[in-house]
C-alpha cells in the first residue's frame, strides 16, 4: 500500500491500480474501512454535488477516550506553566472546565435562545475559579494547542475527501457542533496529513449559533446553494449527523465510533469515566490513541470477513490483546537496538507468533527476527553434567508433580534398571519422602547416574550443534519470549557458557515475575514490557496468577520441544489442540496483527503517534491485561475458558481453563476461597467465577486491584468452623486433625476444603459446628491419596440415608436425604474405610476433604414437623378465587 494513501487500496490489477475500460484508464477505490464504502458508492454514482464531513470522531480523533478527558491534560499543561492555582488539581480543573461549559450554555439559552457557545464565553465563565491565572486569550490558546496535539486525522476519511475532490471534482464541506470557531478548527486541521486537502468551507455551531439538529445544515445549504438530496454527509453522531442530516434532506451515512463489545471493555478498564485525577491516562499522551484505534480496527474489511463463530476471538485479539502486543513489538525492537543488536531470536513455541509481531516494527529501525527452538525440558536436561540431585531437581519445577515413571522416561532411564523403583512407577513425586528416595536411588547408583549423564550429553551435543547454526560465537544476542521467570534464558546461558561462547545475552519478555529478580542478581539481563520482576506488584500479581490464556493465544499448531534427533532437528511432542481451538487462536492472532497494522499506519504517518515503549503505555498495557485476567466479562470467560492448556515439560496432558467440577463450586466460594485455590488446581479462577458467579468475579477483582485482603470481603459463616479428624489406628484423639474457618458465599452457601497427611487412615470424621440449626449437605467428597495410584481414590456422598456409603451420623437427625438437624453439641459425620471392599485404601498416605453445604440457624426448642393430617388439602386460594370468578360470584 503506498505510504501516501494509507487508507485505500486502489486495486484492479496493478499499483497504482489502473485498468483499461473502453480505452480509458480508470481508478477504482477500495476502502479498508467498510463504513466508507457506502459513502463512496453514493459519491461515485454521479448524482452527488458535494460531500460534507463531521469533524470530531470523523475527520479528526483525539488521543483520549472521551472528549472531556482532554481537559485533564490541559490541566497538567496549565499547572506546569504556572497558570493553575496550587489549590486546583488537573482533575479538579477538568471538572471546572466541564461545568463552566454547562453554565455558559445555560446562559446562552436564557439570553439568546440557543445552547451554542464560543470557547471564549466558556473561559469567561471559568476565569473566576482560577484567580491569578493568565488572560482569557492565553488560556484559550493553550486549550487549542493541547487539542491540536491530541488530535489525529482519520487517514481513511482524509483519503475519502481527497478522492472526492481529485477524482470526482466535488467540493468538501466541514460541519461541526463545537465551541471552536472555524478559524480555531483551521488551526487543528493545519497538519501534514491534510496538506493536500482544500476544504471548501467550515461551518461550526458556535459561529452560526445553531446546531446541526436545529439549523446548521440549513445554514450550510443557504450559503452553498446546493440541493440537499445531492449532498452526502458522513458523521459519528446518530442524532446530529444522521437524523439531523436526513431531516434536512441530506443523504446521511453513519460513521459509528464503537462496535462489538468495545464499549463494555472500555467501561471495565475505567476509560469512559468522568475526568478526574485518577483517570487511567497519561498526563501528556492521554491513552496513546488506543481507544480510537481499537474502535477503528473493528470497522476494517478484514474484521467484516471474520466468520460469526470466530468474531468474538478476533475482536478480543484486536481490542484487548492488540494494543498490548503492538506495544511489546515496538518496545522489543527498540530495546534490541539500544542494546547494540540488530537481530532478535524469538524462542519457540510462542516465538512463531512473536517473530511475526516484530517484523514490521523491526523493519522501521533495521532489526531482523528469527525463531529459535528451546524448551524447559530440553534446556534442563542439557544442563545435567554430573547427574547430581540438585541438577535433577530442575526437572521438577512444573505445575503437576510427575510420576516416578514419567521422570525416568524424561531422563532416559529404563524403569526396570532401577532396583526397587518399578513398583512405584505410577506414584507421583509429591508423595512425602518419595522424591528424595527416588533421587537417592538414581544418583547413588553409578551405573544409573552414568546413564542419565550419557543421555544428557547426547542431547546437549545435538542441541549445541543446532545452536551453532543459529547463534554467533561472540557478541550480543537478544532473546524474546512471552516470559514469566526467565528459566530458559538461565539454562541457555549456562549451556552456552559450557561451550566456551562469550555472549552477552539480553532477554526481552512481555512480563517477568519475582523469580527474575534472583537471576538479575546473578548478572543476567532480562526485562519485561508490562511487568518486570513482578512489579508493579498489585497488577503484576493478578496477571501472573493466570497467564495461561496469554500462553495459549501465542501458540503455533505444533507440540512442545522434547529433544533433537541425530541431525539436530527438533523433535516435538504431539499437538493435541482441538481444531476448534486452533481456529479460535488463529482468529485472536489475526485480530492482534490487524490492530498492529492499524497502529503502524498511524505511527508511520506524517504526524506520528507517541511511542508505545513509553512507561505510560506499558502501564496501560498492564492494566488492560490485568482487567482481562482478573475481571473478565462472562462472554470473555466463556469464550476463552473453553480452551485447553497443555501441561508441557514432556507431558501430553491437557486441561481446560475452566474445569466443570470447579464451575460447580463457584456459588459456594468467597474471594478468600478463590485466593486459596492453587495454580496446580486451577489455571483461571477469575474466568471460572466470571462464568458461574459474576458477582464473585467482580468483587475478587476489585479487592485485588485495591490491595484489600480477600478475608475482608469474605464474611465468616454463622455455621462456625469445621473440624476434620483422621483415625490412623489409635482413635481420632491421637490422629491428624485440621480446623478450617467457614465463610459465607452467595445465598449463604459454604465450601470447606482441606488436606491432611493420613498415613494408614482407617476412619475420617468431619465435625460441623455444634450450633443449633439445619444443615443441607450438597456433597461431601473424600479424596484418598494412595501409594501406587497416580490419581486419588474419591468417595462422593450426596445422600445421607444410604447405608452402603459407610457414613455414620452422630448428634444429627436426618430430616431428608441431604438435610439434617443439628441436635447435639458435637455433631459428627464419620466415614469408615472398608478394607474388604476397598483393599486399595490400605496404602493411604494423605487425603483431601471437600464439603459443600448450606446452614440455617434455628431456635433452641425442639423442632417438630406437622402431621400430614394437619396440612390443608383444600384448593389453593388463588385457584378457588379463579373458580368463583368464573361462576360470577367474585369480581
Amino acid at each position: 500500500m503506498p505510504r501516501g494513501i494509507p487508507g485505500v487500496w486502489r486495486a484492479v490489477g496493478a499499483d497504482p491500480a489502473e485498468a483499461a475500460t473502453d480505452g480509458r484508464m480508470e481508478r477504482t477505490a477500495v476502502f479498508t474501512d467498510v463504513r466508507l464504502r457506502e459513502v463512496w458508492s453514493h459519491l461515485e454514482s454521479g448524482g452527488a454535488q458535494a460531500l460534507t464531513l463531521d469533524v470530531f470522531d470523523t475527520l479528526l480523533w483525539r488521543m483520549v477516550p472521551e472528549p472531556t478527558h482532554a481537559f485533564v491534560l490541559l490541566g497538567h499543561r496549565l499547572a506546569d506553566a504556572g497558570h493553575l492555582p496550587a489549590s486546583v488539581s488537573p482533575g479538579e480543573f477538568a471538572r471546572l472546565r466541564t461545568h463552566a461549559e454547562h453554565v455558559a450554555r445555560m446562559h446562552a439559552h436564557d439570553t439568546r435562545g440557543t445552547y451554542e457557545v464560543r470557547l471564549d464565553e466558556i473561559w469567561q465563565t471559568l476565569l473566576p475559579a482560577l484567580p491569578g491565572t493568565a488572560g482569557v486569550q492565553d488560556l484559550l490558546d493553550a486549550e487549542v494547542a493541547v487539542e491540536r496535539e491530541l488530535c489525529r486525522a482519520d487517514l481513511a476519511v482524509v483519503e475519502l475527501a481527497e478522492l472526492a475532490m481529485t477524482k470526482l471534482g466535488l467540493p468538501v464541506y466541514l460541519l461541526s457542533d463545537t465551541y471552536f470557531s472555524a478559524s480555531q478548527l483551521e488551526r487543528l486541521l493545519n497538519r501534514p496529513e491534510l496538506a493536500g486537502v482544500q476544504f471548501t468551507r467550515i461551518f461550526t455551531s458556535s459561529d452560526a449559533g445553531t446546531s446541526k439538529s436545529d439549523g446548521l445544515f440549513r445554514h450550510m445549504l443557504a450559503a452553498s446553494n446546493l440541493q440537499p438530496s445531492r449532498v452526502v454527509h458522513l458523521g459519528d453522531h446518530p442524532v446530529a449527523d444522521v437524523e439531523g442530516a436526513r431531516e434536512h434532506g441530506f443523504v446521511a451515512i453513519h460513521y459509528p465510533k464503537y462496535a462489538g463489545a468495545l464499549r463494555r471493555t472500555l467501561d471495565l478498564e475505567g476509560l469512559r469515566n468522568a475526568p478526574s485525577d485518577d483517570l487511567p491516562i497519561d498526563p501528556v499522551d492521554g491513552d496513546y490513541g488506543m481507544t480510537a484505534l481499537r474502535a477503528r480496527v473493528l470497522h476494517r474489511a478484514d474484521a467484516a470477513a471474520v466468520p460469526a463463530g470466530l468474531r468474538r476471538y478476533w475482536e478480543t485479539g484486536a481490542t484487548v490483546f492488540g494494543p498490548v502486543f503492538a506495544g511489546f513489538g515496538e518496545w522489543a525492537v527498540e530495546r534490541a537496538r539500544d542494546f547494540g543488536a540488530d537481530h532478535i531470536h524469538c524462542l519457540m513455541r510462542e516465538g512463531d507468533f512473536l517473530s511475526r509481531l516484530l517484523v514490521d516494527p523491526g523493519e522501521d529501525i533495521g532489526v531482523t527476527t528469527s525463531t529459535l527452538w528451546a524448551s524447559r525440558q530440553v534446556c534442563a536436561l542439557s544442563n545435567v553434567f554430573e547427574g547430581s540431585p540438585d541438577e535433577l531437581k530442575s526437572f521438577l519445577v512444573r505445575r503437576h508433580a510427575p510420576s516416578v515413571g514419567q521422570l525416568l522416561r524424561q531422563l532416559g532411564v529404563r524403569l526396570e534398571n532401577v532396583a526397587g523403583i518399578s513398583a512405584l512407577a505410577d506414584r507421583r513425586l509429591d508423595v512425602p519422602g518419595l522424591l528424595d528416595d527416588t533421587l537417592e536411588a538414581l544418583c547413588s547408583d553409578e551405573r544409573i547416574r552414568s546413564e542419565i549423564v550419557l543421555t544428557a550429553t547426547r542431547l546437549r551435543e545435538r542441541y549445541v550443534r543446532y545452536l551453532d547454526g543459529q547463534l554467533p560465537e561472540t557478541g550480543r544476542i537478544v532473546l524474546c519470549d512471552l516470559g514469566w521467570g526467565g528459566t530458559i534464558q538461565v539454562l541457555m546461558t549456562r549451556l552456552l557458557a559450557s561451550t566456551g561462547r562469550r555472549l552477552e545475552i539480553l532477554g526481552l519478555y512481555l512480563a517477568t515475575n519475582q523469580a527474575a529478580m534472583t537471576h538479575r542478581l546473578n548478572g543476567l539481563e532480562l526485562e519485561g514490557y508490562v511487568a518486570s520482576g513482578g512489579q508493579p506488584e498489585t497488577m503484576a500479581g493478578q496477571l501472573m496468577r493466570s497467564p495461561e490464556v496469554l500462553e495459549q493465544l501465542c501458540m503455533p499448531d505444533v507440540g512442545s520441544l522434547v529433544s533433537f534427533d541425530e541431525m539436530s532437528n527438533p523433535v516435538l511432542s504431539i499437538d493435541r489442540t482441538s481444531r476448534t481451538q486452533v481456529a479460535q487462536r488463529a482468529a485472536v492472532q489475526d485480530g492482534i496483527m490487524a490492530f498492529q497494522r492499524e497502529w503502524l499506519r498511524y505511527r508511520r504517518s506524517e504526524t506520528p503517534m507517541p511511542s508505545l515503549a513509553a512507561a505510560g503505555a506499558r502501564r496501560a498495557g498492564l492494566r488492560t491485561l490485568t482487567r482481562f485476567v482478573a475481571r473478565p466479562t462472562a462472554a470473555e470467560a466463556a469464550a476463552f475458558g473453553s480452551w485447553a492448556h497443555d501441561d508441557n515439560f514432556g507431558s501430553d496432558a491437557t486441561e481446560g481453563l475452566l474445569p466443570p467440577e470447579l464451575v460447580r463450586r463457584m456459588p459456594y466460594l468467597t474471594p478468600a476461597d478463590i485466593d486459596r485455590i492453587s495454580m496446580r488446581e486451577l489455571y483461571w479462577p477469575a474466568g471460572v467465577a466470571g462464568v458461574a458467579n459474576r458477582p464473585l468475579a467482580v468483587i475478587s477483582g476489585l479487592a485485588a486491584a485495591a490491595g484489600v485482603p480477600t478475608e475482608e470481603v469474605s464474611p465468616e459463616a454463622a455455621a462456625g468452623p469445621v473440624e476434620v479428624y483422621v483415625d490412623t489406628g489409635a482413635d481420632f484423639v491421637n490422629g491428624p486433625k485440621e480446623t478450617v474457618v467457614t465463610r459465607s458465599a452467595r445465598d449463604g452457601l459454604s465450601l470447606v476444603r482441606l488436606s491432611l497427611e493420613a498415613v494408614g487412615a482407617r476412619r475420617v470424621r468431619i465435625d460441623p459446628a455444634g450450633r443449633r440449626g439445619l444443615l443441607r449437605l450438597d456433597w461431601l467428597t473424600i479424596s484418598f491419596h494412595v501409594n501406587n495410584m497416580a490419581e486419588p481414590y474419591k468417595v462422593t456422598i450426596t445422600s445421607l440415608d444410604d447405608p452402603a456409603q459407610q457414613l455414620a451420623l452422630l448428634g444429627l437427625r436426618l430430616l431428608q436425604p441431604n438435610l439434617v438437624e443439628i441436635v447435639g453439641d458435637d455433631p459428627q459425620f464419620i466415614y469408615t474405610i472398608d478394607l474388604a471392599s476397598q483393599p486399595q485404601l490400605a496404602g493411604v498416605y494423605a487425603l483431601d476433604v471437600e464439603m459443600a453445604f448450606g446452614w440455617m440457624g434455628i431456635r433452641g426448642d425442639p423442632l417438630s414437623l406437622p402431621d400430614e393430617g394437619a396440612i390443608r388439602d383444600g384448593l389453593p386460594v388463588r385457584a378457588a378465587r379463579k373458580i368463583r370468578r368464573e361462576l360470577g360470584g367474585l369480581r
